[in-house]
């Protein structure tokens, strides 16, 4: 086996790969049983004697912590979602992109005609102000996708990669994402609070030794809530802030151009139909780690004031929008593409007339005589 194939699919280095980037899940995984122990055998059983406050310190305990590492599970093994099969390119149209790839105009000239065949909506630009591409999966990409470099394939409405899941945050499991994140948060929270009294106990000398329990777990255990706690409310805060502005992480560093713009807000439609596009529309599902997003990942509607100052251009140079959008004009092409269909047309006319003249000497002095007649 050469060295290549050990960097493939199933080669021995890529395996290796794989399984270190499961450490982060595993650590997490081997963090939350050692607190199932502690929680329920060295607090609830050993440190609390009165039966009614075990019984609930222990309810609420497994009732959070089924709705956190549920929603932990779905992020990490809900597949990251690719785009639709017709955003990419093959056979024909595939030979036709190897042929133009090297030439940026009838690159763009190709994906425009390409998008009009297929009636793509793309809002989001490149910074050439170009259709966007990826050479790597051979695929127009939606609006908002981008490619993961980890997983090796185009993302629709890409976050980012995070370790601590190994999977990449998007479209498709975004809401389990924060529902992780909020119940994780609320969980340690719970376990820090219970937790101190009798940690204050023991600092308080106050604690029946006769109890077959030390102070090293319950020690641990507070100090691990918090540390996770305290972590976790970082990023929790921060997507609740993303999710009201319906941003992502990558959007709040680099703005999605449109029409030639950066255009920071050019998805956030208020914060209550922000929250709605990622929990659904039934309150129901809202706190469930169940699939209740609005949308496909790939169309999406403009913000009101963004649609409303691009002037003579619109948003939307080729496909159609579907109900809803947010546009009153038919979608036109803009002028930077008709500049780039121009120029193939009349170099191509030209050649045309060229051969022409060539190929019928007699019908060209016919004509002109029938002229002069």
């Amino acid at each position: 086996m050469s060295c290549r194939d050990c960097t493939r699919k199933g080669g021995c280095v890529y395996t290796t790969f794989w399984l270190v980037r499961f450490l982060p899940v595993v650590l997490v995984t081997l963090a939350t049983a050692w607190g199932i122990y502690a929680y329920t055998y060295e607090l609830c059983i050993l440190s609390i004697d009165n039966w009614p406050q075990r019984i609930i310190y222990l309810i609420v305990f497994y009732t959070l912590l089924v709705l956190y590492y549920t929603s932990y599970l779905r992020t990490i093994y809900t597949k990251a979602w690719q785009p639709p099969p017709k955003y990419f390119l093959e056979g024909v149209a595939k030979t036709t992109y190897t042929a133009v790839k090297d030439d940026e105009r009838q690159l763009q000239a190709f994906l425009a005609d390409i998008a009009r065949e297929r009636e793509l909506t793309l809002l989001v630009r490149g910074f050439d102000h170009g259709i966007r591409f990826c050479d790597k999966c051979c695929c127009i990409k939606p609006d908002r996708s981008h490619h993961c470099s980890m997983c090796e394939q185009c993302v629709l409405k890409f976050d980012h990669h995070c370790p601590w899941v190994n999977n990449c945050v998007n479209f498709g499991n975004y809401k389990f994402f924060l529902l992780f994140l909020a119940y994780g948060f609320i969980f340690c929270i719970w376990i820090a609070a219970t937790t101190l009294p009798s940690f204050i106990d023991f600092w308080k000398h106050e604690y029946d030794m006769n109890k077959k329990t030390g102070r090293f777990p319950l020690v641990f255990l507070l100090f691990l809530s918090c540390m996770f706690s305290l972590s976790l409310s970082f990023l929790f805060f921060y997507h609740l802030y993303l999710t009201a502005k319906n941003r992502t992480t990558v959007e709040s560093f680099r703005a999605p151009m449109i029409d030639g713009k950066y255009a920071k807000d050019a998805f956030n439609h208020g914060i209550r139909a922000n929250y709605r596009e990622i929990f659904g529309s039934r309150p129901l599902y809202w706190f469930l780690p169940v699939a209740s997003s609005l949308g496909d990942g790939c169309k999406y509607k403009l913000n009101d004031m963004v649609a409303s100052s691009g002037g003579s251009q619109v948003f939307v140079e080729m496909g159609g929008l579907g109900a809803g959008s947010g546009h009153a004009r038919p979608p036109v092409v803009s002028q930077h593409h008709a500049d780039l269909y121009a120029a193939p047309s009349i170099e191509k006319s030209e050649t045309i007339e060229t051969e022409q003249r060539s190929t019928s000497p007699v019908t060209a002095s016919q004509s002109h005589d029938s002229v002069m007649a």
